[in-house]
């Protein structure tokens, strides 16, 4: 259970969303937010202008969203600090690419209670 684990070096939160970030890029978007998002998990997207709930939630969202658009991620880099994250990411999409900056608020655990997606919308 995720209320039950110890709070974990940074670095140790880094490799977390590394690796959450990794299965999602290979399509396993069940396995990543499984790995890298706590149970009552809140995900702000631009995207759509609302936010999902709840690891079931942030999953289906995520499946859609990979289902509509037909993305490629990559991760460029991840930064953590205490309670905090950020994920430099690139999506491409039909030979285009864009930046994406994934602001996080974490967990002792390096889980995501929250995240903000956002993206220049005219890029």
């Amino acid at each position: 259970m995720a209320g039950t684990e110890t709070k974990v070096t940074s670095e140790q939160k880094r490799a977390r969303l590394r690796k959450s970030y990794d299965l999602s890029a290979r399509g396993d978007y069940e396995g990543s937010v499984q790995e890298g998002w706590a149970d009552n998990g809140v995900f702000h997207s631009q995207m759509r202008g609302r936010e999902f709930r709840g690891k079931a939630a942030i999953t289906d969202e995520v499946k859609k969203q990979n289902q509509e658009v037909k993305t490629t991620w990559h991760l460029h880099d991840v930064l953590v600090s205490d309670d905090h994250g950020v994920a430099l990411l690139e999506a491409e999409q039909e030979g285009r690419r864009r930046r994406i900056v994934h602001v996080l608020h974490l967990d002792d655990t390096g889980r995501i209670q929250e995240a903000w997606a956002v993206f220049n919308p005219t890029d």
